[in-house]
């Protein structure tokens, strides 16, 4: 099993997106070619255009947490979408990059006058689309919004129920938690060089010269995006497989791609965060041993499979204690208690390398009690 796309290529496609993005005017026309290969109709062409024109002038200069233009999340997006599958649907395309516009494009982040130019450009671009499509694409927009006061369990539980009729949901989310997953190596692109988690742990484990791991900077750097909300990112790909996996959900060729995809970038992603620990917060490798050791004896026992509730292991009530709120400021609370933690983060880190691995290699694992 391989991903539709690795780091590098993440990367460049990025790179080439934004600097596209950068230009005044914006020619969406030069966009396109970089966001979806396949060859599109006149009529069809025309719609994502003015579908992309509409994102571009409802996200304006706003920007995501780590500085890229906000507008390039929906677009790279569905350039992960499209390279996921040959027969990707025009609506498909439409879907992906308006997926986001009923939580992010409201009332109250405009002026008046520039809330009426954006409804007006929507009215427009709908009345370009044949009224069934119309129905179906707006239904599925709203589909894919999450209510304020949902926890993301019980969004992803919804939009499972509701695939059962719109299919086309599980493709579509799988290419934003692969977009979100991916974006998180921005600003830590210097933790993907180097040694391979499985080969660190190999070293740790039955050898006895420890790891020789060059820090990049010879002091931690602050980031907008730490562990603990990298950990949690994870957290909602976990639940979401999880998910998937308990209701057998049968995949398409584009989910399937996707599916693999994500499990690959969130093996990376707890790579990296291992490592980081192990190299900037916890160097001893007797106590990264002690740790590793006292995790796989954790997993042989099935702590991975299941959530638990006794508080006998370090990792016991993780996902309950740290992840779950319905409440997206207890989340943020619970999230910077966990950052305080660094033995914790770092067998985080090794229980999730165990279960995307899973994830990975068997659409029968779940987590049970999710």
């Amino acid at each position: 099993m391989s991903a539709i796309i690795d780091i590098e290529g993440f990367f460049n496609k990025s790179m080439h997106l934004n600097y596209q993005l950068s230009t005044d005017p914006i020619e969406w026309i030069s966009v396109l070619p970089l966001m979806h290969s396949g060859v599109l109709n006149t009529a069809d062409e025309s719609l994502v255009l003015e579908t992309l024109d509409y994102i571009g002038r409802a996200y304006r200069e706003k920007r995501r947490r780590l500085g890229p233009f906000a507008v390039i999340h929906p677009i790279r997006a569905t350039a992960l979408l499209s390279m996921s599958s040959k027969e990707i649907t025009t609506m498909d395309l439409l879907t992906m990059l308006l997926h986001d516009k009923d939580e992010d494009i409201l009332q109250a982040n405009y002026d008046n006058e520039k809330w009426k130019r954006l409804v007006f450009a929507y009215e427009r671009l709908m009345d370009k689309i044949d009224g069934r499509e119309r129905w179906f694409l707006n239904e599925r927009i709203q589909f894919l919004a999450r209510d304020k006061n949902e926890s993301y369990l019980e969004y992803l539980t919804t939009i499972i129920t509701l695939a059962t009729a719109t299919p086309e949901l599980i493709r579509i989310k799988l290419a934003d938690r692969l977009d979100n997953t991916l974006d998180l190596r921005m600003d830590l692109y210097e933790d993907t060089e180097g040694e391979d988690c499985y080969q660190y742990i190999f070293k740790i484990l039955f050898t006895d010269a420890a790891p020789d791991r060059q820090r990049v900077h010879q002091k931690h750097v602050d980031r907008k995006i730490n562990g603990a909300k990298r950990l949690y990112e994870l957290y909602k790909s976990a639940i979401f497989f999880s998910l998937l996996n308990s209701a057998k959900v049968k995949l398409d060729e584009s989910a399937a791609n996707l599916y693999s995809s994500l499990a690959i970038a969130s093996i990376n992603e707890a790579n990296n965060i291992m490592l980081h620990i192990f190299t900037y917060h916890m160097p001893d490798s007797n106590k990264q041993k002690a740790l590793l050791l006292d995790v796989m004896d954790y997993c042989q026992k099935g702590g991975h499979r299941r959530l638990t509730t006794e508080k006998s292991h370090l990792l016991d009530g993780l996902f309950r204690n740290y992840f779950y709120s319905e409440s997206k400021k207890q989340v943020r609370l619970n999230l910077d208690k966990l950052y305080g933690n660094k033995e914790l983060m770092a067998a985080a880190a090794v229980v999730f390398l165990a279960i995307f691995t899973n994830f990975l290699n068997n659409r029968d694992f779940s987590i049970e009690g999710i």
